[in-house]
């Protein structure tokens, strides 16, 4: 993340302040400013590996490891859309500072049904935000599996 970048707000204030909001266009100028918070995805970083596939916008979801928070899953993400980035800026948030089995214990879809996003998407967007989530909870299973395989600590 950059010197001048905010980090992304709580969940819990995005939600609250979505409910705040009058309208659909206070809502998705709100999504648009929280676009410019994500933490940046690199040029080299913007391949098939990390793209959630499914979305009508371009979409790359990247995890990364922070030395300081080792078992805390990480995420960085960017599209082709402010209003789609806004999104996915939401969507880091709610899984922000967890472990990957707080993320596949965590019922993603029904936490976002909160901000009723979903009534105002179309339906690609609609199936966009859940192959997001599809796309966390994958690298979340993978962090699982791997930590699975490697030797207990002494």
């Amino acid at each position: 993340m950059s010197a001048d970048t905010l980090p992304l707000p709580d969940f819990e204030d995005i939600a609250e302040t979505m409910t705040y909001l009058p309208d659909l266009d206070a809502k998705y100028q709100f999504l648009i400013d929280l676009s410019k918070r994500l933490p940046p995805v690199s040029e080299e970083e913007q391949t098939d590996d990390y793209r959630v596939f499914g979305c009508q916008s371009v979409v790359w979801i990247v995890p990364y490891e922070d030395s300081n928070e080792p078992d805390v899953l990480k995420f960085r993400g960017k599209s082709d859309s402010v209003l789609v980035s806004g999104i996915i800026a939401t969507v880091l948030s709610l899984h922000a500072g967890k472990t990957a089995r707080q993320i596949l214990d965590l019922d993603a879809a029904e936490e976002l049904k909160r901000l009723d996003l979903e009534s105002h998407l179309s339906p690609t967007r609609r199936n966009g935000l859940l192959g997001m989530i599809e796309r966390i909870r994958e690298y979340a299973a993978e962090d699982l599996m791997k930590k699975a395989e490697l030797p207990p600590k002494r």
